[in-house]
């Protein structure tokens, strides 16, 4: 899975550039946020505007990657399509991750809580 990523203000945004996250995919998924960490980013805005479907693989690779990176980093997620954000609702995902409606709103937030 191709991750692009950009740094606004501090922020490191993660923008998954396929168009499912699943089964196929979490392996690489988790990889690649964890090298994003690791490489030094401490709060992380997952851009998610592309991603149509996401099965429970995938939702378990999003908290894996959260886990991973403690309680010293942030994950954020942004920019969910209906029918992903319908997986974090009836999961009750929405209540453990800060989700934005757009990677901007998510920007703001924390660019606020950082000065």
């Amino acid at each position: 899975m191709e991750i692009e990523t950009k740094v606004v203000d501090g922020i490191t945004v993660a923008k998954l550039c396929d168009t499912r996250l699943d089964a196929a995919q979490a392996v690489r998924f988790k990889e690649g946020l964890r090298e994003i960490s690791e490489g030094g980013a401490n709060h992380i805005v997952l851009d998610m505007t592309d991603i149509a479907f996401m099965d429970s693989s995938g939702l378990g690779a999003v908290v894996t990657v959260m886990k991973q990176m403690g309680r010293d980093k942030t994950l954020e997620l942004a920019s969910l399509t209906v029918a992903v954000a319908k997986v974090f609702t009836l999961t009750r995902m929405d209540k453990v991750f800060a989700i934005y409606a757009t990677v901007d709103d998510a920007l703001s937030k924390g660019m606020k809580a950082a000065g």
